[in-house]
This record gives C-alpha cells, structure tokens and sequence, in this order.
C-alpha cells in the first residue's frame, strides 16, 4: 500500500510492506523520499523518524536536485563504468553511438529539447545493457545450476533489478551505468533469488561463494546510485 505525505518540508511516499521489519527511509534519485515501514507502525511514528533526520535529508533531496542531468552539450555520464561527454550533432537520423568517451547524439531538425534527449539515452541505455546481460546470463545460470531465465530491461528508478516469483528477472536500464564486474554481480544477485527467494543467510552465502568480494562491489553500486538517475 503506497501513500503520500509532508513533515514541514519534506514530502514523502509511503509504502507498508508486510515483510518490512524496521522503518527505512531513502531519498531517491528523483528527488522522492520515499519510506518502507511494517503495518503495524503508527503514521506518528514514522513522521518522528523523519522530523529526526529532517537536516540529512533536505541535504541528500538538494544533492539529488543539484546532480539531475541537463542533457545539453558538454555534460558528463556514466556508462558502462566510465565518464563519457555528450556531444549533440545534427545529422540525418537520430541515432546514439559511443565513441573515444565520448556519447554521441544525433539528431533530425532543430536542436532537440532536454527531454527528446533523455529520451534517446534510455532507449541506448536500455538496449546497451541488455546486450551485456543477455552475455552474463548463461555464465551464471551454469555456475548456478540453472535454467537461462528470461529478463526484461525497464525504466525504474527504485531498483536495480528484481526477480518475479515465476522466474522472470527485471534489470534498470540505467544498470548500463555499472562496469563489468558491478553488473555481472547484479545478476547474480538476481539469478541467487531464484534459488533462494528472500535475503537470508543462505542468500549470502551463496553470492559469497561465487562472489567472494560480492560485498565490496555491492557497496560500489549503491555508491553510483545517484550518477545512475537519468529523468527528465
């Protein structure tokens, strides 16, 4: 169940989970606060957590604000591990390469507006990562003792990646930001869930033993997490 909110400043979306265990609180790459908590704590309750951190998360909100994309000439992205440069041309179709670091649009017409842009980057973004983990599944999928499952590459924000309860996996397209070794452990992340279907010991013991630096790298993609956003 997902509502919405405001402490003084600060709006939020809930959302009451049944499997959530304690109040978290992450300010998303948007700009959204958004809270989980148990169904059984109080709306007070909740709003005290965040009348408590009110100063952190007005900074991380404004941090947030001040790192969105512009999507004009010259600014920097992250793909695939490394900065590259937005360069626009006009040409005779549209079109999105990536060479010599630098992330080539091309387009038809007058300029294209900031959203046309981001627009052309999320499909790019999309179909580039979605190559790369086509690549990474059958390795897993044989470490692991398991079928290739199917996957789907979606526009979310939220998340990195998912795993349905019958099987299907659910990548960002903004993973394409991620360097090799960040998104292969991003799938085997994900291909773990269908061997063990939660968080437990079991879980992390399993990305330990394939992983054994699975840690350290998990913290690295939590660490791009704002540079990953790209919205309009």
């Amino acid at each position: 169940m997902k509502t919405e909110g405001k402490v003084e400043q600060v709006s939020y979306r809930l959302v009451r989970r049944r499997r959530s265990r304690n109040i978290t609180v992450r300010v998303l790459g948007n700009g959204v606060v958004r809270v989980n908590a148990p169904y059984g704590v109080s709306r007070s309750a909740i709003e005290q957590v965040l009348r408590d951190h009110k100063e952190k998360l007005e900074q991380l909100i404004q941090n947030q604000q001040n790192s969105r994309h512009t999507y004009t000439d010259g600014e920097r992205f992250l793909f695939a591990g490394a900065y590259v440069r937005l360069d626009l041309y006009s040409g005779d179709r549209n079109a999105v390469t990536v060479e010599d670091q630098r992330l080539k649009v091309t387009y038809t017409g007058k300029a294209p507006d900031p959203e046309t842009v981001c627009r052309l980057l999320k499909e790019f973004y999309r179909h580039s990562v979605a190559v790369r983990i086509e690549a990474l599944l059958p390795y897993w999928a044989e470490r692991l003792g398991l079928e290739i499952p199917r996957f789907s590459v979606r526009d979310t924000r939220a998340r990195w990646g998912s795993c349905t309860a019958k099987g299907t996996l659910h990548f960002s397209l903004r993973s394409q930001v991620l360097n090799d070794e960040q998104l292969s452990y991003l799938v085997l992340h994900e291909m773990a869930h269908l061997v063990h279907f939660n968080h437990s010991k079991q879980f992390h013991a399993l990305l330990a033993q394939h992983m054994c630096s699975y840690r350290t790298i998990q913290k690295q993609v939590f660490s791009v997490q704002q540079e990953s956003q790209l919205c309009f």
